[in-house]
């Protein structure tokens, strides 16, 4: 199947802009206590960036829908090589976690049972466990993508998946109402395959979907600005101060605004040429999603040194945390355990 470069730029732009997310919202949640002009500044970045997470599923689709292969070799290849990962970080993010982030000073086995009902140890890694479980049925949306007929090995991959989302469920309704819980983790990528399969569309109907860039430019700008606009109406009006609550991943606004990101760049594919260092750091983004966090973990204190600039910290700290991020993937990937992990 021939690389398409186009979506090696599109995964470096998502990975920043994952990163703008996690450093700008830390500033975001500080309206009144930082300067207008840095708290602005945090909340267009962050919105601006909400694209993030769903550009990467939308890459996803380009590159994997459409294919000539079986369910069972998909999962095979694609399914279950994302279990290391999805096990080594939530164990590293729970470890770190107890370590440096437990002012409660909660037990370790407490954490774990928090894990295991969030679907992960750390924020961030909620992506990795919807992406497992959207790629446990992408091979079955595929098929139908393609027309072809399932078979009756096909079918049993497929009931098979049922019936272990069935005891999920069932269990998350007996951990609702004998341990007042919720479990709900596994029942989120449903609404992401808009993004998978919209990812598949775009690409393939490309002549046919094709729209001025100006019009498209101005869809992101206005889903931007609308954005920043309802996020400073909700903090200021209710106190409410998540970052996702006006811009939701599933929410009409980032669809319109991931949606137009990634025609400009699938329209603009010729002239997208490639580039060795794109390539690399197209190939490190899911280690550097991974890691990242770590890293502003680290940097994020050095923001007392730009008291009053911290716009000028925001934009720095981006490119520290993805410099480093990339360095450091780029060392571990030398090795072939690690290479199995990110």
């Amino acid at each position: 199947m021939q690389h398409k470069v186009w979506i090696d730029y599109l995964r470096v732009i998502a990975i920043v802009a994952v990163i703008a997310i996690h450093v700008s919202t830390v500033f975001y949640k500080q309206l009144g206590e930082i300067s207008g002009f840095d708290w602005w500044f945090a909340n267009l970045l962050d919105s601006a960036s909400r694209f993030s997470v769903p550009l990467f599923v939308m890459a996803s689709g380009a590159v994997l829908l459409g294919r000539e292969i079986s369910p069972g070799t998909f999962l095979q290849k694609r399914a279950w090589r994302l279990l290391p990962p999805l096990i080594l970080w939530n164990l590293v993010y729970l470890v770190a976690g107890y370590f440096l982030w437990n002012p409660d000073q909660r037990s370790l086995l407490d954490m774990t049972l928090t894990m295991v009902r969030a679907g992960h140890a750390y924020g961030h890694l909620w992506y990795l466990t919807m992406f497992t479980c959207l790629m446990l049925f992408a091979p079955f949306v595929n098929q139908y993508l393609r027309g072809e007929a399932p078979r009756g090995v096909d079918l049993l991959w497929l009931a098979g998946l049922f019936v272990l989302f069935a005891l999920m469920t069932q269990g998350s309704v007996l951990v609702r109402y004998v341990a007042d819980s919720e479990i709900k983790w596994f029942a989120v990528f449903p609404l992401y395959l808009l993004y998978f399969v919209g990812g598949y569309a775009l690409d393939r109907y490309d002549d046919r979907l094709r729209c001025p860039a100006a019009v498209l430019v101005g869809i992101v700008i206005a889903t931007v600005l609308v954005g920043a606009l309802g996020n400073w109406l909700l903090f200021r009006h209710t106190g409410l101060d998540e970052d996702f609550l006006v811009l939701s991943n599933r929410g009409l606004l980032v669809i319109a605004c991931t949606f137009a990101i990634f025609r400009l760049l699938r329209q603009n594919a010729h002239r997208l040429k490639p580039r060795a260092s794109i390539s690399a750091w197209s190939d490190a983004s899911f280690g550097i999603y991974l890691i990242h966090p770590l890293i502003i973990f680290a940097t994020l204190p050095l923001s007392r040194y730009f008291d009053g600039m911290l716009a000028l910290f925001m934009v720095l700290d981006v490119a520290a945390v993805a410099l480093v991020s990339f360095l450091i993937v780029r060392l571990m990937r030398r090795f072939a355990w690690f290479r199995r992990v990110s």
